[in-house]
């Protein structure tokens, strides 16, 4: 029995589905536009840490839109600035001749059409007075779709975190969210791995403000971008030029 629960143990410890545990070390509230709630954390695991912020809102009061960058002349924050928003990431992925991979939708007009790819496995959707992420086949197109934005993978589905997510490349993040309050929001990571960061977004005492019951993965590494309104604003800036942007907007 005793050599039966040792194989077990090891068995554990060295399966791909064995997880470190993430604890939220500290907090830091940040300036952010009013509707907005801005914080930087700082979290940690038995492989390491990992550095977030994070911008929630109301969907009642603020809503996601999309800022395309087809000719690659903005930056995120000169795209925000001339936008009028509140705050923006970096947004979907894009062919190295800025054509944007995946559905991509701006006030109404369809930019680029819907794909079937398993990397493209989510849509973000936004209707006059609601905002979606779902699954791609889940997906209905709508002329009540006014901003959509197709991503992956999906990093949390039901509160819970996907399994099989890659785990051993780190890179920035930049992730769109729903948690249990209604509220939406996204955020960045300084570095970690796809499988990491669903650990981290599902751990539920990371986000005292409403556990994340929904997240998909935007593009990251070297597009990894976050701007925040404020004087001075604040502007983690991305590393390349990129073609589109998402944005938090009044309603």
């Amino acid at each position: 029995m005793r050599r039966l629960l040792l194989i077990l143990t090891l068995f554990a410890l060295t399966t791909p589905f064995a997880t470190a545990a993430w604890v939220l070390q500290d907090t830091g509230t940040r300036p952010a536009p009013a509707g907005l709630e801005f914080t930087e954390r700082w979290v940690k695991s038995e492989t390491g840490d990992a550095t977030l912020w994070v911008v929630t809102f109301d969907p009642k009061t603020h809503a996601f839109a999309v800022m395309d960058n087809p000719a690659g002349a903005f930056d995120l924050g000169s795209a925000a600035e001339k936008r009028g928003a509140l705050a923006g990431v970096n947004g979907g992925y894009f062919q190295p001749d800025h054509t944007p991979l995946g559905l991509l939708v701006r006030q109404g007009v369809e930019i680029h059409p819907l794909e079937r790819a398993k990397l493209l496995s989510g849509v973000l959707g936004v209707t006059s007075t609601a905002i979606t992420i779902q699954r791609t086949a889940a997906f209905k197109a709508s002329p009540a779709i006014r901003e959509a934005l197709q991503a992956g993978p999906f990093l949390v589905e039901h509160g819970k975190p996907i399994v099989g997510l890659e785990a051993t490349k780190n890179a920035a993040r930049t992730v769109v969210f729903q948690n249990a309050k209604g509220h939406s929001g996204f955020l960045i990571c300084k570095s970690t791995t796809l499988a990491g960061m669903a650990e981290i977004l599902s751990t539920a005492s990371i986000f005292p403000e409403g556990k994340i019951v929904r997240a998909m993965n935007l593009d990251g590494g070297t597009s990894t971008a976050l701007w925040v309104r404020g004087t001075p604003s604040f502007y983690a800036r991305e590393w390349k030029s990129v073609r589109d942007y998402l944005a938090i907007v009044p309603r």
